[in-house]
């Protein structure tokens, strides 16, 4: 690897003779070892997660989550590991002059046992891993946060593969913050507790990245009270600092329904929904836009419709609160059992999709008036108490050091 790819060490192709790669079967775990310019050995963990002959002769595979971690050489790899048999094995291949050198699976497994019992490899395994658990469907609070977190990237210009500057995830909670692509020197806190001047959900707090673009920062934050498998759901909360705009998206799971050999998709209100209604337009009414600003809609809160078992990043129907308060009574929108039927010809073309709602988002031309994180602490502890998880994101100048600074408190 000596010329630099696009993103450097954390994601790669290479090719080599089709009998290197294969019996390998993808995803699969590798271990890369290298010499910088000052001569000086590293060891990188990622995944080989595609493979596929690009020549007559040789095989291509692309290698991304690629994390540096501890021993940084050879000999070091060798001395942490405690049966003679895995140590003959390693020192043998590793004596080998190929460029790509497979091992056993015993060996792989110990090898990976003794690694991962080294604290400062916890976070960088721990991230590696967690890209393999990525889920496809909506099926549960995981998948929408999956979604969640993708959307508060898109909100902010982002690819959903775009690479974070620094990434912390807490020991123990699920998250998927952790499937985020780093730099290769981003620092991997897993066990961060607490981070410095962020004091919104406080012992909720579940993970934290950190974005650039231009001269702008996006900071990312999921959280939960409950287990994550375990929630009601999942909301995005959207503060942009240089806007002065908060916007708050709440995901609803549609079921299906068949009825005269046709299935339609429904979304039951309940007693719960009427409560969060009547809360959310409280703060709308207490947070207007400033006398110097333009809103198309003050609107905070909206809802995306989702089918349960859908693939994620597939869409969905997006609506203001009070739009869904209207179209509910109409007889087009009327299902089964007083169930609210979600569909394009019955709310016809009344909904947003979701580009269009992100670019509302992004422009300021929606949300309530927010400067400080006061409007988003009311947000997410509510958030929170009601069952759901939450993902703030806060989008802010690049100058700036945390929430505090960013918003002036």
């Amino acid at each position: 690897m000596t010329a630099p790819s696009r993103r450097g060490v954390a994601q790669f192709t290479i090719a080599r003779s089709h009998e290197f790669f294969g019996e390998t079967k993808t995803p699969c775990g590798t271990l890369i070892l290298t010499t910088d310019l000052r001569q000086q050995e590293k060891v990188y963990f990622g995944l080989i997660i595609s493979r596929g002959p690009v020549t007559t002769l040789e095989t291509r595979v692309k290698v991304r989550r690629v994390m540096e971690i501890t021993p940084s050489s050879e000999a070091g790899l060798v001395a942490l590991l405690t049966e003679n048999l895995h140590i003959r094995n390693l020192r043998k291949r590793l004596a080998s002059d190929e460029s790509v050198i497979p091992l056993s699976p015993k060996l792989s497994v110990h090898l990976l046992e003794r690694l991962a019992e080294l604290a400062e490899n916890r976070g960088a395994l721990h991230v590696v891993a967690a890209s393999l658990s990525a889920p496809k469907h909506f099926r549960g609070p995981e998948a929408l946060q999956e979604d969640v977190v993708h959307a508060a990237l898109r909100t902010f210009g982002l690819a959903g593969d775009e690479r974070a500057l620094s990434l912390e995830t807490v020991d123990g909670e699920r998250t998927a913050l952790a499937r985020i692509d780093i730099i290769e020197d981003a620092a991997i806190e897993h066990d961060a507790k607490h981070v410095p001047g962020y004091d919104l959900v406080g012992s909720d707090l579940t993970g934290r990245a950190v974005f650039a673009r231009g001269g702008e920062k996006l900071e990312v934050y999921t959280a939960n009270r409950r287990p994550l498998e375990e929630v009601l759901g999942v909301d995005l909360i959207y503060l942009n600092v240089t806007r002065q705009n908060v916007v708050m998206l709440q995901y609803k799971m549609l079921e299906s329904h068949k009825q005269n050999g046709e299935t339609d998709w429904v979304y039951r209100p309940n007693k719960k929904l009427a409560e969060q209604i009547a809360r959310m337009e409280l703060f709308s009414n207490a947070h207007p836009p400033g006398p110097h600003e333009y809103r198309i809609s003050s609107q905070v809160f909206y809802l995306k419709f989702v089918k349960r078992n859908g693939a994620i990043r597939s869409g969905g129907i997006i609506m203001p609160i009070d739009h869904f308060s209207i179209v509910r009574t109409d007889p087009a929108c009327r299902g089964p059992r007083g169930a609210f039927r979600v569909s394009f010809d019955a709310l016809g073309g009344r909904y947003l999709r979701q580009g269009p709602f992100l670019d509302l988002v992004r422009s300021g031309y929606v949300g309530a008036h927010a400067t400080a994180t006061s409007n988003l602490t009311v947000l997410v502890r509510a958030i929170i108490k009601d069952g759901h998880a939450v993902v703030a994101a806060v989008q802010s100048q690049a100058t700036t050091h945390g929430l505090e600074d960013a918003n002036g408190v």
